[in-house]
């Protein structure tokens, strides 16, 4: 494993917090509240911490479509 401390957070385009992961491994599958999520643009905020010590913080927007 390449990552100390991982954080993966996608937000609506109203700015509610939809899902959140620590684990590199748990990505969204484009639910909220047990629901499958509209189709809409999102937002993602990533930020890694490597083992080396360097961070990474990544800002960007994913369509999610059906």
């Amino acid at each position: 494993e390449y990552t100390e401390e991982y954080s993966l957070q996608i937000f609506n385009r109203w700015g509610e917090l939809v899902f959140e992961s620590k684990d590199v491994n748990i990505g969204w599958d484009g639910y909220y509240k047990n629901k499958l999520s509209q189709a809409d643009v999102y937002v993602y905020k990533l930020e890694v911490t490597f083992i080396n010590g360097e961070k990474a913080t990544k800002v960007g927007d994913l369509t999610l479509l059906r």
